[in-house]
């Protein structure tokens, strides 16, 4: 068995085991959530409820929907984040040297 087989198979026995701690999280992510809606709304003053409100069912759909699916649910298919970039849907782009936000127009910070 080659070092990349041993490498892979060590891998899907961490991606095995994670799923399974996934699915023993799921109700205290959801208690969670709870608990931290609820302080941000008090700190807050109410002022941003439906804000919050708004995200807090959004995470709660993905919870519930990760549960139903047995933990397993990954995000797959092809993106259009480019060939090779590990950038995930709705993430700010990256410069290509991962150090912060791509800039418009390509021009470094400075």
């Amino acid at each position: 068995m080659s070092f990349l087989d041993k490498a892979k198979d060590l891998a899907n026995q961490a991606k095995d085991k994670a799923g399974e701690l996934a699915e023993k999280a799921g109700p205290n992510a959801t208690k969670g959530l709870d608990a931290a809606k609820t302080k941000l709304d008090k700190a807050t003053g109410g002022k941003y409820h439906d804000q919050i409100e708004n995200v807090s069912s959004k995470v709660e759909g993905v919870l519930n929907k990760q549960q139903s699916s047995g933990g397993s649910a990954q995000q797959g298919g092809t993106g259009s984040t480019g060939a090779g970039s590990d950038q995930q849907p709705g993430e700010t782009p990256r410069k290509p040297d991962g150090d912060g936000p791509a800039q418009p127009g390509g021009t470094p910070s400075a």
